[in-house]
């Protein structure tokens, strides 16, 4: 079960998110504690020691991101909400899992919930032991057998129900039974984003950004990809981070 504090300075955000995850997600999250004083944020978290922490963002007396920066040694996931995008920059620079504008849909906040389980798999061992090597192949089960695919070697990856078509340079398309997600979370330690809820690409093969109405992102092949809204930010970030 995963433990959460809610943190927000209105009560009717507090107890709509609240409700919306006793309503869909009551299986795996609970509701521990929250308060609409944030100048108590940091007693509240010392005392609960939460798996995840939902913060509002714009806030009396102290914001969630100074909140969220002065927490030292921090263990915990971390969710932003709020009904600004502004931040958005600020707030992923904080290693946070997400950063969700009000009104939040449940889709939303099951794929937050999904980023937050994530971080405290990597939490909860030591960071995957940064000092061990990132794997360099992948067994892709297809028709013929078992490929091993060189990991840098693969372009993107692109959801097709419940198949996976993948893109690897110098070769053709190979189709394999599984999902996206079960991939992402291979993936994503090896410089992989999802930049749309359909496409994983390998950041190295980024050649240019489009922002603007339609924001997408072409790769050195000459395809162009989506970048979905909410994650232009993050999917920045990575990028310049290389």
């Amino acid at each position: 079960m995963i433990n959460c504090l809610i943190i927000d300075d209105e009560q009717h955000c507090i107890d709509t998110l609240a409700a919306m995850i006793k309503a869909r997600f009551s299986a795996k999250v609970s509701v521990i504690g929250s308060t609409t004083d944030s100048r108590k944020a940091a007693e509240m978290i010392a005392q609960h020691q939460p798996d995840v922490l939902f913060i509002d963002v714009e806030m009396p007396h102290i914001n969630g991101i100074q909140i969220v920066d002065a927490v030292a040694n921090r263990n915990f996931a971390v969710i932003f909400t709020t009904a600004y995008d502004r931040y958005a920059l600020q707030a992923l620079k904080t290693e946070a899992v997400d950063y969700l504008l009000k009104p939040i849909s449940l889709a939303e906040l099951g794929e937050a919930i999904d980023k937050a389980s994530q971080r405290l798999q990597f939490l909860r061992s030591d960071g995957q032991k940064k000092d061990q090597p990132l794997p360099q192949k992948l067994l892709l089960p297809t028709s013929k057998g078992l490929l091993a695919a060189n990991i840098p070697n693969i372009i993107r990856v692109e959801a097709d129900s419940n198949y996976c078509n993948f893109y690897i340079d110098g070769k053709p398309k190979v189709v394999v039974a599984k999902t996206l997600k079960e991939y992402e979370e291979i993936l994503t330690p090896c410089d992989f984003f999802r930049v749309h809820q359909s496409h994983l690409i390998n950041l190295h093969y980024v050649e240019y950004f489009h922002p603007g109405l339609e924001e997408y992102v072409i790769l050195t092949n000459g395809e162009q990809i989506e970048v979905s809204r909410r994650r232009k930010a993050e999917f920045l970030q990575k990028l310049a981070s290389l």
